[in-house]
């Protein structure tokens, strides 16, 4: 798990420029300097404005399907890390005029681009320097209050909420011949690919938080795929839930442990082993070799996982106990030839307030 602390992070530069939608024409404003970081309580708010989002644990890095060199992002935070101060306005233009011609979509929101740096920043132990890349997009509705002649006036005024980045990245001076080591912020899933993928160009790293994201993603396909077609909804949520326990419970992960205490049917457990080969490549992991467990993967992954069976009744059965195996066994399932439907049947001893 890559341990970062951007809490001693001091920006030391930032321009401000705005950028609109090339589909509708809006073109770019560029600024002619660089923003004046003279005011200390400035600084500090833009600093949790821009780093507090990056709490995560995924790395990314820059990549292109020809030529590393032709990734513009990365190129032109090589040279934000490596030219002087005077330097680095021109070349925050260049990333603007980039992300201008990536808003190719009419949905694609203008906004305000801020290209910065930083010092001091910590990942692994390890002192680094930082560029930070963000973009604002939505804008909120603000009471602005002044005292004029012992009369107090409200104005209304919109403007950038500081608790909350629409798109952000950092870009770590390190692995630099394989694409630095990057994180990523980005609020808005409906246009990923135009941050994420036309204007940054980032895939993820395959570290060990990958590989336990990867692994359970996979799991949880064969659940859904597979385990579905011969076992019940509450049989589904037995499974997962052991799946993360599993992984909640260890440090390092080892695939032959991990199909003995999870799947106890020997013809799962060969189909679990076909479907795992299939499609391992395409989730782009290697269980084989083991790995260390992310718990903030494990902690994402549980997220996603609904103990909840929806019924075409309007009914819904909820299971919120820690051990949902334990709890499992309180629920039958059947079916009623009399009225020629499913039912389910659940013990308990007292109803609860």
């Amino acid at each position: 798990m890559a341990v970062i602390d951007l809490s001693q992070a001091r920006l030391t530069t930032l321009a401000v420029h705005r950028v609109g939608n090339k589909v509708k024409n809006q073109g770019v404003l560029a600024s002619n300097a660089l923003f004046p970081l003279d005011d200390e309580v400035m600084v500090d708010t833009l600093e949790d404005f821009f780093l507090k989002p990056f709490r995560a644990e995924e790395f990314f890095k820059f990549t292109h399907p020809s030529d590393l060199a032709m990734n513009e992002v990365c190129t032109y935070c090589k040279r934000l890390f490596t030219e002087s101060r005077e330097v680095f306005l021109e070349t925050s233009v260049h990333l603007l005029n980039h992300l201008y011609d990536q808003a190719m979509h009419p949905q694609i929101k203008s906004g305000e681009l801020f290209v910065a740096h930083f010092r001091e920043c910590q990942v692994e132990g390890v002192t680094l320097e930082a560029i930070g890349i963000f973009k604002t997009e939505h804008k909120d509705l603000f009471l602005r209050i002044t005292d004029t002649d012992d009369t107090l006036q409200l104005v209304a005024e919109q403007g950038v909420n500081v608790r909350r980045l629409d798109k952000g990245c950092l870009v770590f001076n390190t692995f630099e011949d394989d694409g630095y080591s990057v994180m990523m912020v980005d609020k808005d899933s409906e246009d990923s690919q135009y941050w994420r993928e036309d204007f940054l160009r980032v895939t993820r790293i395959q570290d060990n938080s990958f590989q336990t994201q990867g692994f359970l993603s996979m799991t949880k396909e064969f659940v859904q795929d597979v385990f579905s077609r011969e076992q019940d909804k509450k049989e589904q949520m037995v499974f997962m839930n052991k799946a993360i326990d599993y992984f909640q419970q260890r440090e390092a992960f080892d695939l032959e442990e991990f199909k003995n205490e999870v799947i106890e049917q020997p013809e799962f457990k060969e189909q679990f082993e076909d479907y795992r080969q299939q499609a391992e490549a395409s989730f782009g992991i290697q269980p084989e070799e083991g790995f260390a467990i992310s718990k903030y993967a494990v902690r994402q992954m549980k997220r996603q996982v609904k103990n909840l069976i929806r019924l075409d009744s309007d009914v819904e059965i909820r299971f919120t106990g820690k051990n949902l195996e334990d709890s499992s066994e309180m629920v039958e399932r059947g079916f009623d030839s009399s009225r020629g439907m499913l039912f389910y049947k659940i013990y308990f001893r007292e109803e609860l307030p």
